[in-house]
Parts: C-alpha cells; sequence; structure tokens
C-alpha cells in the first residue's frame, strides 16, 4: 500500500514538472498574476462598462497577434503587419463616403480584397521565391506605407455612420434594442476576436491547419513529404491579412478615420505577444490561442504601470522589465525541455 501511494506521489511529480515544463504554463502563471494584480490596483476592473474598455483596447493587439502567430508557427514573421492596418485603414477611409452608406459596403469589400493582395505578396515572397521572411515583409511594410501615405497624407478620411457598429452598436441608428442591449455587455470588439478563433479553429481542423505546422517544425521533411510548402505559407500570410482587416474595422469603427503611421507600434507589440505567449519563433510549435494570452499579459503591463502611478520618467522601464520577466518564462520552459 505505501509503494502503491509512494508510486501515484511519484507520478504526479513528474506530471506537474512536466507540465511546469511547457512554454504556455509559463505565459498562464504570468496572465494570472497579472490579471490579479491589475484587478486590485483597478477598482472599478469588474464592472460591465470597464470590462467593455478594456476589450477594446486590447481587441486590436489581440488580433494582429493571432495572424502574427500563424504566420510565426508556419516558419515565418510579419515585419509588415501594422502597415497593413494603416494601409487598410486608410483604404476603408478613402472609400467611404459619409452621407452614401453604400460606399460603406463599397469598401468592405475592396478593403477586404486589398488585405488579401497583401498576403499573397508576402506569400509569394516567402513561399515562392524563397527570400527570408525578415526581408520580404521589411520591404513590404514600406511599400504598405508608401500606398498608404499617398491615398491620407494626414489622418482623416470618411466613415459611413453605420460603420461605428464594429465598436458600439448602441450608437448606430436602425439596430435593434436586441442588439443595442447586447451590447452593453458583448463589445464588437470580442465578436471580431470570437470570429478570429472560430476561423482558425475550422482552418486547424483542415490539411491546410497540418500542413502550417509541418512547414514550420521542418520545411524540407514537408516538401520531400509531398506538402506544397509555398502554397502552405501563401495560405498562412492571407489568413493572418484577414485577421488585420478585422483589426482595421474595428479601428475605422472607434474612429471614424484613417492613419497611415498608427499601425506602426503595433508590429513589434505582436511579436512579443506571440513569444510572450510561449509560441516558438522556429516556428511549427505553438497554440495560435496563446497569442491571446500574450497579447492580453502586454495589456495588462500597460494597465498595471498607468495605475500604480508609476512616474512618467520610469514608465518605459518598467515595462520592459515586466516583458523580459514575462518572457523568460516561457524561454526557459523551452531550453529546459530541449536540454532534457
Amino acid at each position: 500500500m505505501d509503494a502503491a501511494r509512494k508510486s501515484i506521489v511519484v507520478l504526479s511529480f513528474e506530471v506537474l514538472k512536466r507540465a511546469l515544463l511547457q512554454p504556455e504554463t509559463s505565459s498562464l502563471l504570468m496572465f494570472f498574476v497579472l490579471f490579479g494584480i491589475t484587478a486590485i490596483l483597478q477598482k472599478n476592473f469588474f464592472e460591465a462598462k470597464s470590462i467593455v474598455r478594456t476589450i477594446n483596447s486590447f481587441a486590436p493587439l489581440i488580433l494582429l497577434a493571432m495572424g502574427q502567430a500563424i504566420v510565426v508557427v508556419s516558419g515565418g514573421i510579419d515585419l509588415s503587419s501594422g502597415a497593413a492596418l494603416s494601409l487598410l485603414t486608410c483604404v476603408l477611409t478613402t472609400v467611404m463616403r459619409r452621407d452614401d452608406p453604400v460606399t460603406g459596403v463599397y469598401a468592405l469589400i475592396i478593403a477586404f480584397l486589398v488585405a488579401l493582395g497583401t498576403g499573397v505578396v508576402n506569400g509569394l515572397g516567402i513561399g515562392y521565391l524563397r527570400i527570408p521572411p525578415v526581408i520580404v515583409t521589411f520591404a513590404t511594410s514600406y511599400a504598405w506605407l508608401g500606398i498608404a501615405l499617398f491615398l491620407r497624407p494626414t489622418p482623416g478620411g470618411e466613415s459611413v455612420p453605420w460603420f461605428r457598429v464594429f465598436y458600439n452598436m448602441r450608437v448606430v441608428e436602425g439596430v435593434p434594442e436586441v442588439l443595442k442591449s447586447l451590447g452593453n455587455y458583448v463589445p464588437p470588439a470580442l465578436l471580431l476576436i470570437v470570429g478570429a478563433c472560430v476561423l482558425w479553429y475550422v482552418v486547424s481542423r483542415t490539411r491546410t491547419g497540418r500542413y502550417i505546422y509541418a512547414v514550420g517544425s521542418n520545411i524540407e521533411s514537408a516538401y520531400v513529404s509531398g506538402i506544397n510548402t509555398g502554397k502552405t505559407q501563401m495560405l498562412a500570410c492571407m489568413l493572418n491579412a484577414i485577421l488585420i482587416f478585422l483589426a482595421a474595422l474595428f479601428f475605422v469603427g472607434q474612429n471614424q478615420t484613417g492613419d497611415a503611421r498608427m499601425g506602426g507600434p503595433l508590429t513589434l507589440r505582436s511579436i512579443a505577444a506571440v513569444v510572450v505567449g510561449g509560441i516558438a519563433l522556429s516556428g511549427g510549435r505553438g497554440s495560435v490561442y496563446l497569442a491571446i494570452v500574450g497579447a492580453l499579459i502586454l495589456g495588462f503591463v500597460g494597465r498595471i504601470i498607468f495605475f500604480a502611478n508609476v512616474p512618467n520618467a520610469y514608465q518605459t522601464l518598467v515595462s520592459g522589465i515586466i516583458v523580459i520577466a514575462a518572457i523568460a518564462g516561457p524561454a526557459y520552459a523551452t531550453l529546459r525541455r530541449e536540454l532534457r
């Protein structure tokens, strides 16, 4: 009996040890710690209006981080995601006319096609021309920025009133009262995130999803196995572009304007969210959903600094230290697992 109990204890310890060595475990632990600290510092954290504001502030980074994660898992990286986001906001606000609701539909179609175009261009360079992803997306980031500046040299543009449905359904005329009431608790930003999760869930259950991981793990082995690696990497870039498109809808719905430079800071933050979430930059490992955890961690870092009244002179330093600590956990777990 004692031997059986001892075996159970040893087995439980080994299971716990293996779980702690998983990068995602460190990310989840960091998330819960920062969540708790934020809830303590922000007194109205659990109020409905505060939750809606939190979701709205985190949504763009979450969407870009999920798209970035898909590209990273496929063995690439996207340095043009922020510029693509800016370009799409400029396209939307250039096509739309405030007094013509139909132009909102035209803008949606055109912007979606432009988004797919950005994914195709990145996919051609990475998947078919075999140019390193860093070089391809670094170059296209300047291309997207240049087109965005041509369309919108200064922030501005027009947006149809109903486009606010992507930010706040309660202020849009003609929206049923049921949806307006729902908007008090379920903001459109959350629906966009859920839509992104559903999209990836469906894709991950297909051969394309499995191929994305296979190509990211070892592109040569995937090619030898008969997988069309170029097509797979292009599809990963196109999925990323669709999620960037969703983020653009939110931004234009919120601000009613386009800005050629607004997405720039989000590029590196989306990459950081992927790493903080425990997804390997080498590709082929990690869950795309963990990018959401990474984005939330980065978001909570900003909230903690704000509500802790950290002096302006130290905010960047404190933020950097917390982010390094968040990245170190998954990195250490990955290193330990590889050395075993």
